[in-house]
């Protein structure tokens, strides 16, 4: 599938998302300076092989609302417990960028308390995986940072 990230005004841009057969769901994403939300849970999906989360529930054929419209397969991948554990991962490295402490320590931490709020286990995630992630979200900011309001940029998922 096809994730198309399109720069906005500054307050909002825009997230498209092309699956194989053509169709296409969109909305408006937030942006917030560092890569967008949707675009760290990109890297954090992508990286960790989840597939029961947004982009595999999009790719499944769900389409973008608040709550996701769901088809009968889309349904069946979603997984409540890897979307909000994904959810706590992009938490905690929105925090660690914003705070610009990249550090491993500091990831588990924010992990296991987003996780402990939601009543989750805590996933497990390498520091290796860790370090991969932060690799990608920094290309990925660099590379948000320099478009200009109108541009895009495509990742596959």
């Amino acid at each position: 599938m096809e994730v198309i990230f399109t720069k906005g005004d500054g307050r909002y841009g825009k997230l498209c998302c092309v699956r194989q057969d053509a169709c296409r769901t969109e909305t408006q994403m937030p942006e917030q300076g560092i890569a967008p939300h949707d675009m760290i849970h990109y890297v954090v999906e992508k990286t960790l092989a989840i597939c029961g989360a947004f982009y595999g529930q999009l790719k499944a054929g769900a389409n973008i609302s608040f709550t996701l419209e769901h088809n009968q397969l889309s349904r069946q991948i979603a997984d409540k417990t890897q979307v909000w554990q994904t959810e706590s991962m992009v938490e905690a490295l929105q925090s660690l960028y914003w705070s610009q402490d990249l550090s491993f320590d500091g990831f588990c931490y924010l992990l296991a308390q987003g996780c402990e709020q939601r009543r989750l286990e805590v996933p497990e995630v390498s520091e290796h995986e860790f370090r991969l992630m932060i690799a990608e979200i920094t290309e990925l900011t660099r590379q948000w940072q320099a478009l200009t309001p109108g541009q895009s940029m495509s990742l596959f998922f």
